[in-house]
């Protein structure tokens, strides 16, 4: 499936923090047009290891997938904490996506 929106994006993270079972990443979005928005999203590591086979940083994999979710907007209103496997929820097929795109 792919996005619907045109949106150009830039995706930064700012801090990442280990918990329990994963990481938690504070990420900053600035769209084109200079809106800015800050979202914590944690990230398990059996869906960074599903997303990328553990290959990259998992502060890789909240980028990509902050910018792939960004490229949904309007439609997907990004909230500002959440877990990224609720991403499976919003976009059918983003697994197939990130793994591509990671």
């Amino acid at each position: 499936m792919v996005p619907v929106g045109t949106n150009k994006v830039a995706v930064d993270v700012v801090s990442e923090e280990e918990v329990v079972g994963g990481w938690q990443h504070t990420a900053r979005i600035v769209r084109a047009g200079g809106a800015e928005s800050t979202h914590t999203v944690r990230l398990a590591w059996v869906d960074h290891d599903y997303w990328c086979d553990g290959a990259k940083p998992p502060s890789v994999v909240t980028r990509v997938l902050l910018e792939y979710l960004a490229q949904w907007e309007p439609i997907l209103e990004l909230p500002a904490r959440f877990d990224a496997s609720t991403a499976r929820r919003w976009v059918p097929g983003i697994d197939d996506e990130l793994a591509r795109l990671i």
